[in-house]
This record gives C-alpha cells, sequence and structure tokens, in this order.
C-alpha cells in the first residue's frame, strides 16, 4: 500500500465513524488502523531527530501534524498516544524545542482530551509515559513562550490533583488548610511584650 492511500484509509476511518453507524468497522480493524497512525507519527519522530543530528531542519513533525491532530481520539490512549506526544513535545537532540505550532497544538489537544485520571489505567498510562515530566518542563521554560507555559501549567495543575490525591473542591481545600492552623507559629502580641 503507498504511503498516500494508507493515509486516506485512515482519514476515511474517522470520516466513516462520523457519518455511518460505529459498528460498520470492527475493533480489531480500528486497533490495526490506529496502530498504523502511531507507527507512522513515531516514524515522523525518529526521523527528525536524526534530521536534527544531522544539522538540517527538522520538518517532518509539523508535515504531519494535520495527522496528529485531526486522528487522535480515546481509541489512542490504549495504544501508547501519551508516548508518542511526549516523544512529539520533547526536546530535539541538540537541546532544542520542537517547533512553535507543534507544540502549541498538542498542548491544545491534551488541553481538551478527556484524559480520566480517576482511573487507575489511565493515570498509570500517563505516568509510565512520561509526558508529565515534559509538560512540566514547558511550563517553566524561560524558551516557551507564555500561552503555551499557561497551557502547560494548566495541565500539571489538572493532571497532578489526581495522582497526588488533591481535592479541587473549595470546602475539602478549606478544611485541609484548617488541619494546618494548630501547626503555625503563635503570633506575638505586641501589647503583651513589656518593655525594660
Amino acid at each position: 500500500v503507498e504511503e498516500g492511500e494508507e493515509d486516506d484509509e485512515i482519514k476515511d476511518l474517522f470520516k466513516v465513524g462520523k457519518k455511518k453507524k460505529k459498528n460498520e468497522r470492527s475493533p480489531v480493524e480500528i486497533a490495526l488502523l490506529v496502530e498504523n497512525v502511531m507507527a507512522e507519527l513515531e516514524v515522523t519522530a525518529e526521523e527528525d531527530a536524526e534530521l536534527n543530528r544531522q544539522g538540517k531542519p527538522a520538518i517532518n513533525k509539523l508535515k504531519k501534524l494535520d495527522l496528529l491532530t485531526e486522528e487522535i481520539a480515546l481509541t489512542f490512549l490504549d495504544h501508547g498516544v501519551l508516548t508518542l506526544l511526549k516523544n512529539w513535545l520533547e526536546p530535539l537532540p541538540d537541546g532544542s524545542l520542537p517547533n512553535i505550532n507543534i507544540r502549541t497544538a498538542i498542548l491544545t489537544i491534551l488541553n481538551v482530551f478527556p484524559i480520566d485520571l480517576e482511573q487507575y489505567d489511565r493515570r498509570e498510562q500517563l505516568k509510565k509515559s512520561g509526558l508529565g515530566k515534559v509538560i512540566m518542563f514547558l511550563s517553566k521554560s524561560d524558551e516557551e513562550i507564555n500561552v503555551n507555559r499557561k497551557l502547560a501549567k494548566k495541565l500539571v495543575d489538572k493532571w497532578s490533583r489526581p495522582i497526588f490525591n488533591k481535592s479541587t473542591r473549595f470546602k475539602d481545600m478549606r478544611n485541609a488548610e484548617d488541619d494546618r492552623i494548630p501547626f503555625r507559629r503563635p503570633t506575638v502580641n505586641k501589647c503583651s511584650t513589656i518593655l525594660i
């Protein structure tokens, strides 16, 4: 199968899913096509790393960005998409960041991508992927633009709560603060101090 034909078949899969009933393609067919997309995107990241080592512009991910942004779906979670996204976001071998359009697109996708971290399997997938470390790096990097740093920070906050069992409910945060009050250093009453 030619590369162009395979891309068309992959795009057709997701278009078909929108127009026809979901059960027109078997789960095996969907899994196979997802694996093909994942393999293609992984190879793209490797090719860019190699181009970067050779001192050439790493533009393959930029060429495949549309495929990545159009095709990512929940089905991809079970096929290692979080590791793939980490590979696309992490700095290149020379230490430079990937193209700004790639970083912005992936951070935007991740902010709307419904990863249910209440599920143990999803939390483990996120931890094992190493994606959180790259997002944390981008949230603090001086080389990252402000908009992307804010998107990365938002993800760090959103993901760290379920991973570290932190509540987002105001009542719980207030109760946790109330528990800390006895451990605060006592304040000194200025009127009760005796001057000699």
